[in-house]
């Protein structure tokens, strides 16, 4: 597979609505051609020691970021890689 997007969620606790930051990679002809990496504010807004230990956020790096329903698919679509 020489195309490909790779993308990567973290999440702030254990609920899966709580994403605190995306990454996305678009692979062309085994290249990486662009990358993407945005902070979250999560819902909910807490942040677990469990997660923060994986990933090293905390509520101080988002926030002030948006929230995901600002992001989302509206955002992706203006990226070359989405064809939605």
């Amino acid at each position: 597979m020489k195309d490909f997007v790779a993308i990567d969620f973290e999440t702030a606790n254990r609920e899966r609505t709580s994403i605190c930051s995306v990454g996305l990679v678009r692979v062309e002809n085994g290249d990486i051609r662009e990358k993407i990496y945005r902070l979250i504010r999560p819902y909910p807004d807490y942040y677990s020691s469990w997660n923060t230990r994986i990933h090293g956020l905390t509520y101080r790096d988002t926030a002030h970021a948006a929230p995901f329903r600002r992001f989302g698919p509206t955002s992706l679509r203006s990226w070359r890689v989405c064809r939605w």
